[in-house]
């Protein structure tokens, strides 16, 4: 999806991202699991990303009895409280909905980076672009900056026996770890205030242009979302089919241009 305009991939991803936190219909769920899962896949993030799905389904389909009683169908008693299949199956859906929504996130960031993310709100929002584009800077490197950390702490023999050492040593990572990505954020937006970024009448090149086909691809993806919100408001199934083929659009336009760099 990198080839297309950022506003395309931008309302195409947003759209599956609102519908499918606000939505606790199974097929909606299911569908927007198999399209969230396939584009991660495609985009090489998959595995990781279907630890987290199958971590967030369980701890809210196990969690949910704890604090919710209600159902006719009793598995057992814990504490002298129910345990219902009527509750597994509510903590089921909403675990889903958060890992649809968790899934479509993801794949937000894999397609918009920093660069895309500046120049969609540098103009009107240029504070929230910074904001944004540092953020997803900032996350991108928090893994390699850790480890870098505890390779020289361990190096410089700062880890000592025991559990509390052990715990000291890791909290001790974290803080150096926070401390450079602060100063790193610190320092890039100086940066950018220097060069003058946000100030008025101050001007930006983009590579990026907006063609006839993103127009279409808005146009078709604006009806669609639409279309499904009625359905899944209004509880209409056969509506439910847009939002089916609303996920599936992202998996489509991603193996286009795979096959077009094959080809």
């Amino acid at each position: 999806m990198r080839e297309w305009h950022p506003s395309t991939g931008a309302v195409l991803l947003l759209s599956l991202l609102v519908l499918s936190a606000f939505s606790t219909e199974p097929f909606v769920i299911l569908c927007s699991l198999a399209g969230g899962l396939s584009f991660c896949a495609m985009t090489g993030g998959a595995r990781g990303q279907l630890k987290t799905v199958l971590l967030v389904v369980v701890i809210f389909t196990l969690t949910n009895p704890l604090f919710s009683h209600r159902g006719e169908q009793v598995l057992f008693y814990l504490n002298h409280n129910a345990v219902t299949l009527d509750a597994l199956y509510e903590g089921a859906r909403i675990g889903g909905m958060l890992a649809a929504s968790l899934c479509w996130f993801s794949a937000f960031g894999r397609v918009l980076d920093g660069e895309r993310i500046v120049y969609l709100l540098g103009r009107p929002f240029p504070k929230t672009a910074l904001l944004i584009s540092s953020a997803l800077r900032m996350v991108s490197l928090a893994g390699p900056r850790h480890t870098a950390v505890k390779e020289a702490r361990l190096a410089a023999g700062l880890k000592g026996d025991g559990a509390l050492a052990d715990l000291r040593f890791a909290a001790g990572n974290l803080s150096v770890s926070l401390g450079m990505t602060l100063e790193t954020a610190v320092e890039s937006g100086n940066s950018m205030k220097a060069r003058g970024f946000g100030l008025p009448g101050r001007t930006s090149y983009g590579l990026f242009r907006f063609a006839l086909r993103d127009g279409i691809l808005i146009g078709g993806v604006a009806l669609l979302t639409v279309l499904a919100a009625v359905g899944i408001l209004m509880t209409y199934v056969p509506l439910w089919v847009c939002f089916g083929v609303l996920c599936g659009i992202p998996c489509l336009l991603e193996g286009r241009e795979k096959l077009r760099w094959r080809s």
